[in-house]
């Protein structure tokens, strides 16, 4: 029973540093590309603080214990490692002993990915990817296209095209947001070049080379997407997404608070892709 435990200690904390610790977000948190041509409109910042006190939400630990958990846990592992093989802790290992190492990794690894489709935002249509394509639907006369009234002093640029739809075009743009963010955990580029221009992918590629080819862990909380304005212009519709929340590489992790802009093209025509043509930080 005791081998049995150290076995898996050892597999579990193996799983858990092979997770870098160092992972950034989506485009490394840097301004690349084309800048968006819209200004980014104050809004409430998203803060651990802020989010300790929505209702109906725990409170976040404040804590800065989550910076020594790698190194600790390294320290463990080594040591567990050590004594094992120190000890003859493999001595006498019969193939039931494997198969349950194999079935405990299985089970871990099984947990990761079911975490991170907790994650994963559903498509926006079933046969296209998130956020690719918007249908050509005429959608009723109001009074404006982003609802409500448009008294504010921060009300967006509005020049849409007749078939554009606010409601539809954020949700889709937030399942876009965390759609990428994975590709790019995954170190899936090929998947990327889908949504992104060929002048900012090139930049992307560079970024993700930095980081290593392994996957990384990137948890995205309290995401909130705004709609900074559209412009329609004779050969293509430009708009200009702001995201904010906060990125962490763990759950454990306090995480850091961003805010970024998006500049997005849509070229002209039916049945046309959004592209991701550049990144803004907005501080």
């Amino acid at each position: 029973m005791q081998r049995f435990l150290s076995i898996a200690l050892a597999l579990c904390v193996g799983l858990t540093l092979s997770l870098d610790a160092n992972a950034k977000r989506f485009g490394g948190g840097k301004s690349s590309g084309s800048a968006p041509i819209h200004q980014t409109r104050q809004a409430t910042p998203t803060t651990p603080a802020a989010a300790a006190t929505t209702p109906g939400r725990a409170p976040a630990a404040a804590s800065g214990a989550s910076r020594w958990l790698g190194p600790l846990a390294g320290l463990a592992a080594g040591g567990l490692l050590a004594s094992m093989f120190m000890g003859d802790g493999f001595q006498g290992m019969q193939i039931m002993d494997f198969l349950i190492m194999g079935l405990i990794a299985f089970l871990v690894f099984r947990f990761i990915a079911a975490r991170r489709r907790q994650q994963q935002p559903q498509a926006a249509a079933a046969g296209h990817a998130p956020f690719q394509r918007e249908a050509h639907t005429q959608q009723p006369a109001q009074p404006s296209v982003f609802g409500g009234s448009a008294g504010a002093a921060a009300a967006p640029a509005i020049n849409a095209p007749a078939w554009f739809n606010e409601q539809s075009f954020l949700a889709a743009a937030r399942s876009h947001f965390q759609s990428l963010q994975q590709h790019w955990d995954a170190n899936e580029m090929d998947k990327i070049a889908e949504f992104v221009t060929p002048q900012l992918l090139e930049f992307l590629k560079r970024e993700r080379a930095d980081l290593g080819d392994g996957f990384q862990s990137t948890y995205i909380d309290n995401l909130d997407v705004q709609l900074e304005g559209v412009d329609d212009r004779a050969d293509k519709t430009i708009a200009t997404l702001t995201f904010s929340g906060q990125s962490k590489t763990s759950r454990f992790d306090q995480g850091e608070v961003f805010s970024e802009s998006w500049h997005m093209e849509r070229a002209q025509g039916e049945n046309q892709p959004w592209m991701l043509a550049g990144i803004r930080q907005n501080g």
